[in-house]
């Protein structure tokens, strides 16, 4: 396990993607880019072993084979380091200088203060606001600070209230079906913790709940089931949620 940049939730070492914000795991991403390559050559080297066999099938065709292999890699060649270079651009630095560690902290300072009482006033949607703030335009990874756990379940409550809408259309795509499933997943599992208890427990019961049984169509049963397959304690697994749900997405009502 190895723990994330951006978010600092624990994920898999080989994992190209961080489940629960979307970081990419440059080392999993490189590994798995290798391990493509590693695939295409020893495919490569495998048709080297039948010379007879692809001469009798024809000059051109081999030709054909070849170029079709190095435009494969260098498209995942290409693909790999446009991903790679967006992911450095837009995360935060994984190692600061001094400057930038006091900035960070006198950022996640404020933050700290402005969480606090948006959290004493039980505002949801303030604190969805300084959680989605800090991440999505501040890039600072405040993973640590004071009603963490609350902050980010109110950023996936107020996603879960602008999706839910999207349910009353004919059918819903598959980016918003993964997101609300996901969301929904990390509530109904109690992922805000203790500390959200007092807030999120009654929205679980009374708003959460119903989403998942009347809309999303999966019973009690259901999510009970998908417990240890989807937790990777206290967190939910974004990747496993949509492995364990995608064949359920054509049912959502």
């Amino acid at each position: 396990m190895v723990i994330c940049p951006n978010c600092g939730a624990e994920i898999e070492k080989d994992s190209t993607r961080c489940p629960y914000c979307g970081y990419i795991n440059i080392e999993g991403a490189e590994k798995k880019h290798l391990a493509d390559i590693k695939k295409i050559k020893d495919k490569i080297a495998k048709k080297k072993e039948e010379p007879d066999k692809a001469l009798a099938k024809g000059f051109f065709r081999g030709i054909g084979v070849i170029i079709i292999t190095v435009s494969i890699l260098v498209l995942l060649a290409v693909a790999f380091f446009l991903q790679l270079r967006r992911a450095l651009s837009d995360a935060p630095k994984e190692f600061l200088s001094p400057s930038e560690q006091a900035e960070a902290s006198a950022y996640k300072e404020i933050v700290g203060e402005q969480l606090e009482q948006a959290y004493e006033q039980k505002d949801i949607e303030r604190m969805a606001q300084i959680f989605d703030k800090a991440y999505s335009e501040d890039r600072v990874n405040i993973w640590g600070i004071p009603h963490y756990e609350t902050a980010r379940a109110s950023s996936y409550y107020i996603k879960i209230k602008k999706i839910e809408a999207d349910l009353d259309k004919g059918k819903i795509e598959k980016k918003e079906a993964e997101e609300i499933t996901y969301y929904c997943f990390c509530l109904y599992y109690e992922s805000y913790g203790d500390d959200g208890a007092e807030i999120f427990d009654p929205i679980r019961e009374d708003e959460i709940i119903p989403i998942i049984t009347d809309r999303l169509g999966y019973t009690i049963e259901d999510m009970e089931k998908f417990r240890d397959k989807v937790m990777d304690p206290p967190y939910v697994d974004r990747i496993k949620v949509q492995r364990c749900t995608k064949k359920h997405y054509k049912n959502y009502k």
